[in-house]
């Protein structure tokens, strides 16, 4: 509060100073020279200071206003200190001033220069335009590129003025041999830009295989935030064994740990979900969705298991259902390869939906070689989910064995008629099949010809 104050009353004393600060000094200095001064050095002076005499190199008839003496205030510096000293007029001059002319002249001189430089104060005069000596022109490529680069590590060592500064700007010299050194220089900077959709930037490197590089490491290094680099798939590529689309996975196991470990604080509201994310260091935005997933009261078929086993699980538990999960992911997801991304028919991404849902299945039920009836049933029911839209068709239901001809259902009973009707047959004609056989084995030198057997 005291500074307050002091600021206040420090303020108020600049604003009531500050009227006669501003006022003009030279108007009154200038009413002065006309009335006072300008006789005295026409007096005095114009004699040997004439524009036509001009003794020493002196005119100083060439003043004729405050305005003009502003403009060139040397002359008057040297004379005030000769008129201090008594040297000017000299002893053989024609016109002498007394002492009180002369300490007037002298005063009212004095308060020109003073006035000329308060009212010149902080101005530094003529400054040379000059080049970025060495240093700075480091640093400035390294502000606008944002690379530690060295544009000037070919350039001669700037020379020191009389000073000792490197920065002034009559030192700076720019020979045409630093100019080509320059143009060098530019180039070398302009191989480390980067032409991007969004706009420019620049690279410690300077070859496009570099640049890829970097992007891909800046890509890998911002999901590796909350990635793991598991879940590689082992591919041999005629003999080499390598792993593909390993890592920018969730561990999710460490999700579900966390969220088993918070379970209890989350539902009464003694931590958030952002809270647990910062000390876990994992995703509070994927954290949050897993979260609301499991707590979700909507009936799910997929999730409502989940959500059961989740709602009485420790965090030993974290395991089991990330194997539970990972099998429904394996299921609904499936990985598509990252250099086709983008061409034309490629995929979109790198993981994308898979539907698990076949709309033609092949079913194959085997009969049991057993003797007795053997019943079964064709049914069909929804998936718990309704039924609503739902159209299932069975289609050529069928028997079939090696070696034989598919039966279709519909032709069971025909089928089985007609195997009936021909072991009847077989039977009736079962008698004459023996008699024929007995002839034949009484007659054996005989030709066994059809009308013997018909007989």
């Amino acid at each position: 509060m005291q500074y307050f104050v002091t600021a206040i009353l420090l303020l108020s004393v600049s604003a009531n100073a500050a009227p006669q600060q501003t006022r003009d000094p030279f108007t009154a200095l200038q009413a002065q020279f006309q009335t006072q001064q300008l006789p005295a050095l026409q007096k005095f002076c114009l004699d040997c200071h004439s524009a036509t005499e001009q003794q020493g190199d002196l005119d100083l008839e060439q003043f004729r206003s405050v305005a003009d003496i502003r403009r060139n205030p040397v002359p008057w510096q040297r004379a005030v200190e000769l008129l201090d000293q008594q040297e000017m007029p000299p002893q053989d001059a024609e016109h002498q001033p007394s002492p009180a002319e002369r300490q007037t002249l002298k005063n009212w001189i004095q308060a020109v220069l003073d006035a000329d430089a308060r009212a010149n104060a902080g101005d530094p005069g003529p400054v040379v335009l000059r080049r970025l000596n060495n240093a700075e022109l480091t640093a400035t490529i390294h502000d606008l590129t944002g690379q530690p680069l060295s544009p000037a590590s070919q350039f001669p060592v700037d020379s020191a003025a009389g000073e000792g500064f490197t920065n002034v700007g009559n030192s700076l010299v720019l020979s045409p041999a630093l100019i080509q050194k320059y143009l060098d220089a530019a180039r070398d900077v302009a191989d480390h830009a980067m032409l991007l959709p969004a706009g420019i930037q620049f690279s410690p490197s300077t070859t496009a295989r570099d640049w890829t590089n970097e992007k891909l490491a800046a890509i890998r290094s911002f999901y590796d935030r909350y990635c793991a680099t598991t879940g590689g798939t082992p591919v041999n590529l005629q003999g080499v064994q390598f792993e593909t689309n390993g890592g920018g996975r969730l561990p999710l196991e460490r999700y579900l740990h966390a969220l088993l470990n918070h379970r209890e604080a989350l539902r009464n509201g003694s931590i958030d979900i952002a809270a647990v994310a910062a000390a876990e260091k994992l995703s509070p935005r994927y954290l949050n969705t897993l979260w609301n997933a499991l707590q979700d009261p909507t009936p799910s078929l997929l999730l409502d298991g989940l959500r059961q086993e989740f709602a009485s699980a420790q965090p030993t538990d974290a395991v089991a259902l990330t194997n539970r999960i990972a099998a429904w992911q394996q299921t609904l997801w499936r990985f598509t390869t990252i250099g086709h991304i983008g061409k034309r028919d490629g995929p979109k991404a790198w993981q994308i939906p898979s539907d698990p849902v076949d709309v033609r299945q092949e079913i194959r039920l085997p009969i049991p070689a057993t003797s007795g009836t053997f019943r079964f049933w064709l049914a069909t029911a929804d998936a718990g989910d309704g039924h609503e839209h739902d159209v299932a068709v069975w289609s050529n239901p069928r028997f079939t064995a090696p070696g034989q001809p598919d039966l279709l259902l519909r032709d069971v009973r025909r089928a089985a008629l007609e195997l009936n009707q021909y072991r009847d047959r077989v039977i009736q004609t079962a008698a004459a099949c023996l008699q024929a056989a007995a002839v034949v084995a009484a007659q054996p030198d005989q030709e066994l010809t059809p009308e013997r057997l018909t007989a």
